[in-house]
Protein backbone atom coordinates (compact mmCIF):
# COMPACT_ATOMS: atom_id res chain seq x y z
CA UNK A 1 0.00 0.00 0.00
CA UNK A 2 2.92 2.35 0.60
CA UNK A 3 3.45 2.98 -3.11
CA UNK A 4 0.23 4.94 -3.42
CA UNK A 5 0.91 6.86 -0.23
CA UNK A 6 4.19 7.93 -1.79
CA UNK A 7 2.61 8.72 -5.14
CA UNK A 8 -0.04 10.94 -3.56
CA UNK A 9 2.56 12.76 -1.54
CA UNK A 10 4.67 13.25 -4.66
CA UNK A 11 1.63 14.65 -6.48
CA UNK A 12 1.12 17.23 -3.79
CA UNK A 13 4.80 18.04 -3.32
CA UNK A 14 5.63 18.33 -7.04
CA UNK A 15 2.40 19.04 -8.86
CA UNK A 16 0.79 21.64 -6.65
CA UNK A 17 3.97 23.70 -6.44
CA UNK A 18 4.09 25.94 -9.51
CA UNK A 19 7.16 25.81 -11.75
CA UNK A 20 8.86 28.88 -13.13
CA UNK A 21 9.31 28.71 -16.90
CA UNK A 22 10.45 30.82 -19.78
CA UNK A 23 8.65 31.78 -22.95
CA UNK A 24 8.08 29.26 -25.69
CA UNK A 25 10.69 29.57 -28.38
CA UNK A 26 10.41 27.48 -31.52
CA UNK A 27 13.71 26.07 -32.75
CA UNK A 28 13.82 24.40 -36.19
CA UNK A 29 14.66 20.68 -36.20
CA UNK A 30 17.69 19.18 -37.90
CA UNK A 31 18.16 20.55 -41.43
CA UNK A 32 19.47 17.39 -43.12
CA UNK A 33 17.16 17.67 -46.10
CA UNK A 34 14.49 15.37 -44.68
CA UNK A 35 10.91 16.63 -44.40
CA UNK A 36 10.15 18.54 -41.20
CA UNK A 37 7.86 17.07 -38.55
CA UNK A 38 4.13 17.50 -39.04
CA UNK A 39 1.02 17.37 -36.90
CA UNK A 40 0.53 18.74 -33.40
CA UNK A 41 2.01 18.28 -29.94
CA UNK A 42 -0.29 18.53 -26.93
CA UNK A 43 1.29 19.45 -23.60
CA UNK A 44 0.59 20.95 -20.18
CA UNK A 45 2.21 24.30 -19.52
CA UNK A 46 3.33 24.86 -15.92
CA UNK A 47 4.01 28.46 -14.93
CA UNK A 48 4.11 30.26 -11.61
CA UNK A 49 0.57 31.65 -11.92
CA UNK A 50 -0.72 29.72 -14.89
CA UNK A 51 -1.45 26.13 -15.83
CA UNK A 52 -2.86 25.45 -19.30
CA UNK A 53 -3.35 22.72 -21.87
CA UNK A 54 -1.71 23.79 -25.14
CA UNK A 55 -1.36 22.51 -28.69
CA UNK A 56 1.78 23.23 -30.71
CA UNK A 57 1.26 23.24 -34.49
CA UNK A 58 4.34 22.27 -36.50
CA UNK A 59 2.94 23.97 -39.60
CA UNK A 60 2.77 27.40 -37.94
CA UNK A 61 5.42 26.99 -35.25
CA UNK A 62 2.99 28.39 -32.67
CA UNK A 63 1.11 27.14 -29.62
CA UNK A 64 -2.55 27.80 -28.85
CA UNK A 65 -4.33 27.37 -25.54
CA UNK A 66 -7.09 24.75 -25.52
CA UNK A 67 -7.92 24.99 -21.84
CA UNK A 68 -6.87 27.50 -19.21
CA UNK A 69 -6.98 25.80 -15.83
CA UNK A 70 -9.03 27.94 -13.42
CA UNK A 71 -7.47 29.33 -10.28
CA UNK A 72 -7.10 26.68 -7.57
CA UNK A 73 -7.97 23.87 -10.00
CA UNK A 74 -5.38 21.26 -10.99
CA UNK A 75 -4.65 19.34 -14.20
CA UNK A 76 -2.34 16.43 -13.34
CA UNK A 77 -2.09 14.49 -16.64
CA UNK A 78 -3.61 14.46 -20.10
CA UNK A 79 -3.57 12.39 -23.31
CA UNK A 80 -4.86 13.49 -26.72
CA UNK A 81 -6.87 10.94 -28.69
CA UNK A 82 -5.13 9.42 -31.73
CA UNK A 83 -6.94 11.79 -34.11
CA UNK A 84 -6.35 14.80 -31.83
CA UNK A 85 -10.06 15.63 -31.55
CA UNK A 86 -10.45 15.13 -27.80
CA UNK A 87 -8.30 14.95 -24.72
CA UNK A 88 -8.56 12.72 -21.68
CA UNK A 89 -7.66 14.61 -18.51
CA UNK A 90 -7.13 13.70 -14.89
CA UNK A 91 -8.38 16.90 -13.37
CA UNK A 92 -9.36 18.37 -10.02
CA UNK A 93 -11.74 21.37 -10.27
CA UNK A 94 -11.40 24.16 -7.76
CA UNK A 95 -12.77 23.07 -4.38
CA UNK A 96 -13.99 26.61 -3.81
CA UNK A 97 -12.68 29.95 -2.68
CA UNK A 98 -10.20 29.78 0.22
CA UNK A 99 -10.29 25.96 0.11
CA UNK A 100 -7.15 23.81 -0.18
CA UNK A 101 -6.53 22.01 -3.48
CA UNK A 102 -5.23 18.53 -2.61
CA UNK A 103 -5.05 17.28 -6.20
CA UNK A 104 -7.57 14.46 -5.87
CA UNK A 105 -8.56 14.05 -9.51
CA UNK A 106 -11.45 12.63 -11.52
CA UNK A 107 -11.29 11.45 -15.13
CA UNK A 108 -12.54 14.05 -17.67
CA UNK A 109 -12.88 14.46 -21.42
CA UNK A 110 -12.23 17.72 -23.27
CA UNK A 111 -12.94 18.54 -26.92
CA UNK A 112 -9.82 19.96 -28.56
CA UNK A 113 -11.63 22.95 -30.07
CA UNK A 114 -10.33 25.54 -27.63
CA UNK A 115 -13.86 26.48 -26.57
CA UNK A 116 -15.11 23.54 -24.52
CA UNK A 117 -15.03 22.78 -20.81
CA UNK A 118 -13.99 19.40 -19.37
CA UNK A 119 -16.79 16.83 -19.20
CA UNK A 120 -16.71 14.33 -16.34
CA UNK A 121 -16.18 10.72 -17.43
CA UNK A 122 -15.63 9.00 -14.09
CA UNK A 123 -16.43 10.77 -10.85
CA UNK A 124 -14.59 10.19 -7.62
CA UNK A 125 -16.56 8.30 -5.00
CA UNK A 126 -14.15 8.94 -2.10
CA UNK A 127 -12.49 12.10 -0.85
CA UNK A 128 -8.94 10.82 -1.35
CA UNK A 129 -9.51 9.02 -4.64
CA UNK A 130 -7.16 9.80 -7.54
CA UNK A 131 -7.10 9.08 -11.28
CA UNK A 132 -3.86 9.57 -13.21
CA UNK A 133 -1.80 8.58 -16.30
CA UNK A 134 -4.54 8.38 -18.97
CA UNK A 135 -3.54 6.76 -22.27
CA UNK A 136 -5.59 5.91 -25.40
CA UNK A 137 -5.69 2.77 -27.47
CA UNK A 138 -4.68 3.42 -31.11
CA UNK A 139 -8.30 3.18 -32.31
CA UNK A 140 -9.51 5.67 -29.69
CA UNK A 141 -12.06 3.17 -28.34
CA UNK A 142 -10.32 2.35 -25.05
CA UNK A 143 -8.89 4.62 -22.38
CA UNK A 144 -6.29 3.22 -19.99
CA UNK A 145 -5.53 4.87 -16.64
CA UNK A 146 -4.29 4.27 -13.11
CA UNK A 147 -6.67 4.57 -10.19
CA UNK A 148 -6.03 5.12 -6.50
CA UNK A 149 -8.69 4.40 -3.88
CA UNK A 150 -8.30 4.76 -0.11
CA UNK A 151 -8.33 1.58 1.97
CA UNK A 152 -8.03 3.19 5.39
CA UNK A 153 -7.97 6.98 5.58
CA UNK A 154 -6.83 6.88 9.21
CA UNK A 155 -3.63 5.00 8.35
CA UNK A 156 -3.25 6.68 4.94
CA UNK A 157 -3.23 3.38 3.05
CA UNK A 158 -4.42 3.02 -0.53
CA UNK A 159 -4.86 0.58 -3.38
CA UNK A 160 -3.63 1.23 -6.92
CA UNK A 161 -5.03 -0.49 -9.99
CA UNK A 162 -4.40 -0.17 -13.71
CA UNK A 163 -7.77 -0.03 -15.48
CA UNK A 164 -9.35 0.26 -18.92
CA UNK A 165 -12.51 2.18 -19.86
CA UNK A 166 -14.49 1.17 -22.94
CA UNK A 167 -15.60 4.53 -24.36
CA UNK A 168 -18.69 3.09 -26.08
CA UNK A 169 -20.13 0.95 -23.30
CA UNK A 170 -18.67 2.68 -20.25
CA UNK A 171 -17.45 -0.66 -18.93
CA UNK A 172 -14.36 -0.50 -16.70
CA UNK A 173 -11.96 -3.45 -16.48
CA UNK A 174 -9.18 -3.86 -13.92
CA UNK A 175 -6.03 -5.05 -15.71
CA UNK A 176 -3.28 -5.07 -13.07
CA UNK A 177 -2.49 -4.25 -9.47
CA UNK A 178 0.06 -1.53 -8.66
CA UNK A 179 0.43 -0.51 -12.31
CA UNK A 180 1.15 3.03 -13.51
CA UNK A 181 2.15 4.82 -16.77
CA UNK A 182 0.24 2.57 -19.25
CA UNK A 183 0.96 2.82 -23.01
CA UNK A 184 -0.49 0.66 -25.81
CA UNK A 185 1.42 -0.47 -28.89
CA UNK A 186 0.51 1.05 -32.29
CA UNK A 187 -1.20 -2.17 -33.40
CA UNK A 188 -3.22 -2.32 -30.17
CA UNK A 189 -1.93 -5.76 -29.19
CA UNK A 190 0.51 -4.95 -26.39
CA UNK A 191 0.42 -2.95 -23.18
CA UNK A 192 3.51 -1.55 -21.46
CA UNK A 193 3.36 -0.21 -17.93
CA UNK A 194 5.40 0.23 -14.77
CA UNK A 195 4.77 -2.07 -11.83
CA UNK A 196 5.72 -0.80 -8.37
CA UNK A 197 6.45 -3.31 -5.64
CA UNK A 198 4.31 -2.45 -2.61
CA UNK A 199 7.00 -3.22 -0.04
CA UNK A 200 10.28 -2.16 -1.64
CA UNK A 201 8.81 0.50 -3.98
CA UNK A 202 11.09 -0.88 -6.70
CA UNK A 203 9.93 -0.29 -10.28
CA UNK A 204 9.98 -2.72 -13.19
CA UNK A 205 8.89 -2.43 -16.83
CA UNK A 206 6.11 -4.85 -17.74
CA UNK A 207 4.95 -5.93 -21.19
CA UNK A 208 1.55 -7.64 -21.45
CA UNK A 209 -1.23 -8.13 -23.95
CA UNK A 210 -3.60 -5.18 -24.14
CA UNK A 211 -6.09 -6.95 -21.86
CA UNK A 212 -3.44 -7.11 -19.13
CA UNK A 213 -2.80 -10.83 -19.52
CA UNK A 214 0.48 -12.67 -20.14
CA UNK A 215 2.44 -10.04 -18.23
CA UNK A 216 6.22 -10.41 -18.41
CA UNK A 217 9.04 -8.38 -16.87
CA UNK A 218 11.03 -6.63 -19.60
CA UNK A 219 13.28 -4.58 -17.30
CA UNK A 220 13.67 -5.99 -13.75
CA UNK A 221 13.61 -4.07 -10.49
CA UNK A 222 17.35 -4.19 -9.90
CA UNK A 223 18.40 -2.76 -13.29
CA UNK A 224 17.76 0.91 -12.41
CA UNK A 225 17.15 2.94 -9.30
CA UNK A 226 13.71 3.53 -10.81
CA UNK A 227 12.05 3.97 -14.21
CA UNK A 228 8.80 5.25 -15.71
CA UNK A 229 6.89 6.71 -18.72
CA UNK A 230 7.32 3.96 -21.33
CA UNK A 231 6.14 4.38 -24.94
CA UNK A 232 6.40 2.37 -28.15
CA UNK A 233 8.11 3.22 -31.42
CA UNK A 234 5.78 3.77 -34.37
CA UNK A 235 6.49 0.29 -35.74
CA UNK A 236 5.98 -1.29 -32.31
CA UNK A 237 9.43 -2.88 -32.31
CA UNK A 238 11.01 -0.72 -29.59
CA UNK A 239 10.03 0.39 -26.11
CA UNK A 240 11.37 3.68 -24.79
CA UNK A 241 11.41 4.58 -21.11
CA UNK A 242 12.84 7.15 -18.73
CA UNK A 243 15.15 5.82 -16.03
CA UNK A 244 17.41 6.84 -13.17
CA UNK A 245 20.62 4.87 -12.81
CA UNK A 246 21.56 3.17 -9.57
CA UNK A 247 24.36 5.68 -9.10
CA UNK A 248 21.94 8.62 -8.80
CA UNK A 249 21.47 9.96 -5.32
CA UNK A 250 17.78 9.97 -4.42
CA UNK A 251 17.83 11.58 -1.00
CA UNK A 252 16.31 15.05 -0.78
CA UNK A 253 15.24 17.00 2.26
CA UNK A 254 11.58 15.97 2.34
CA UNK A 255 12.41 12.32 1.55
CA UNK A 256 14.94 12.22 4.35
CA UNK A 257 12.52 13.98 6.68
CA UNK A 258 9.69 11.53 6.07
CA UNK A 259 11.83 8.44 5.55
CA UNK A 260 10.46 7.96 2.03
CA UNK A 261 12.10 6.04 -0.79
CA UNK A 262 11.70 7.03 -4.42
CA UNK A 263 8.79 5.37 -6.24
CA UNK A 264 9.19 6.91 -9.68
CA UNK A 265 11.79 8.58 -11.84
CA UNK A 266 9.50 11.51 -12.46
CA UNK A 267 10.82 13.76 -9.69
CA UNK A 268 14.48 12.92 -10.34
CA UNK A 269 16.72 13.79 -13.30
CA UNK A 270 16.43 10.85 -15.67
CA UNK A 271 17.69 9.73 -19.08
CA UNK A 272 15.93 8.08 -22.00
CA UNK A 273 16.59 4.43 -22.81
CA UNK A 274 15.18 1.91 -25.28
CA UNK A 275 15.16 -1.83 -25.87
CA UNK A 276 13.41 -4.22 -28.29
CA UNK A 277 9.96 -5.42 -27.26
CA UNK A 278 11.39 -8.92 -27.53
CA UNK A 279 13.77 -8.08 -24.66
CA UNK A 280 17.47 -7.43 -24.38
CA UNK A 281 19.90 -4.98 -22.83
CA UNK A 282 18.57 -1.40 -22.51
CA UNK A 283 20.38 1.17 -24.66
CA UNK A 284 20.85 4.74 -23.37
CA UNK A 285 19.85 7.23 -26.08
CA UNK A 286 20.15 10.63 -24.34
CA UNK A 287 23.05 12.12 -22.41
CA UNK A 288 21.49 15.01 -20.48
CA UNK A 289 19.21 14.15 -17.56
CA UNK A 290 15.94 16.03 -17.17
CA UNK A 291 13.16 16.10 -14.55
CA UNK A 292 9.54 15.19 -15.24
CA UNK A 293 10.15 13.47 -18.56
CA UNK A 294 7.47 12.14 -20.89
CA UNK A 295 7.82 10.92 -24.47
CA UNK A 296 5.85 10.59 -27.70
CA UNK A 297 6.59 9.40 -31.22
CA UNK A 298 5.47 11.19 -34.38
CA UNK A 299 2.66 9.46 -36.31
CA UNK A 300 5.06 8.72 -39.19
CA UNK A 301 7.70 7.35 -36.83
CA UNK A 302 10.48 9.71 -37.97
CA UNK A 303 10.80 11.74 -34.74
CA UNK A 304 10.64 11.43 -30.99
CA UNK A 305 9.46 14.22 -28.74
CA UNK A 306 10.53 14.52 -25.11
CA UNK A 307 8.88 16.88 -22.62
CA UNK A 308 10.24 17.86 -19.21
CA UNK A 309 10.36 20.75 -16.79
CA UNK A 310 13.05 22.24 -19.06
CA UNK A 311 11.05 22.16 -22.28
CA UNK A 312 10.18 19.99 -25.27
CA UNK A 313 12.86 18.47 -27.51
CA UNK A 314 12.91 16.54 -30.77
CA UNK A 315 15.22 13.68 -31.74
CA UNK A 316 15.66 10.88 -34.22
CA UNK A 317 14.34 7.45 -33.13
CA UNK A 318 17.83 6.47 -31.98
CA UNK A 319 18.16 9.61 -29.85
CA UNK A 320 20.52 11.46 -32.19
CA UNK A 321 20.07 15.05 -33.41
CA UNK A 322 18.44 16.08 -30.15
CA UNK A 323 17.11 19.63 -30.63
CA UNK A 324 15.26 21.94 -28.28
CA UNK A 325 11.86 22.82 -29.74
CA UNK A 326 10.18 24.77 -26.91
CA UNK A 327 11.76 26.27 -23.81
CA UNK A 328 9.15 26.09 -21.05
CA UNK A 329 8.00 23.79 -18.27
CA UNK A 330 5.94 20.99 -19.83
CA UNK A 331 6.31 17.96 -17.58
CA UNK A 332 4.10 14.91 -16.98
CA UNK A 333 2.27 14.55 -20.32
CA UNK A 334 2.83 14.73 -24.07
CA UNK A 335 0.82 13.58 -27.10
CA UNK A 336 1.58 13.79 -30.84
CA UNK A 337 -1.36 13.70 -33.24
CA UNK A 338 -1.56 14.10 -37.05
Amino acid sequence: MKVVQLFLLACVMMGLVACESGAATAVPPSSDGSPPPTGSLFYILQETRRQALLRYDFATGASESLFEVPENAWLSHMAASPDGSQIAMTYAPSPGENEIQFGYTGLYLLLADGRSEPRLLIERTANQEVFFNPSWSPDGQQLYFSHVVPVDAATFTFKTTLEKLDMASGEITVLAEDGIWPRVSPDGRLLAYIHIDRDSLAAELILATSDGKNAAVLVPQDRFLTLDTPFFSADGQWLYFSAVSNQTSSARWWERLLGIQVAAAHDLPSLWWRLPVTGGVPEQITAEAQVGQYGAVSPDGRFLAFSSRSGISLAQPDGTNLTQLLTLSAADSLSWSP
